[in-house]
């Protein structure tokens, strides 16, 4: 079972995609901010990252970054997702995609499907 890591700050949002993640037998992990996120990281690795651009203690852009210049983290495919950034703010991130948000359920298991296959 792959394991997906959400870090999502809209607690209705955070459990919908949870709730259609599971029922799609992903293991998922939710995370309300960028602190409990990383505390996340340093127990386990996921074989995908959901992360939303705006979080209240952070950003997902610098924390894909982040990733990215870690050696043990580098290779875990990141998504971010948001409603107001424009797309190319996730450009130099690193990240794999970006979906805008409201996104088509059927979308989304699409994209998540091809980076953990």
């Amino acid at each position: 079972m792959k394991t997906i890591f959400l870090v999502e700050d809209d607690h209705s949002l955070r459990d919908l995609i949870c709730f259609l993640l599971t029922d799609k037998d992903y293991r998922v992990e939710a995370f309300p901010n960028a602190s409990s996120f990383e505390e996340g990281m340093e127990n386990s690795i996921p074989d995908l990252i959901l992360m939303d651009i705006m979080l209240p203690d952070g950003n997902g852009v610098d924390l894909c970054r982040n990733l990215k210049n870690s050696e043990k983290k580098r290779q875990i495919p990141v998504m971010l997702m948001s409603a107001h950034a424009d797309p190319s703010i996730a450009d130099d991130s690193g990240a794999i995609d970006f979906i805008r948000k409201p996104f088509d359920i059927e979308e989304l298991y699409g994209r998540i499907e091809k980076f953990t296959s």
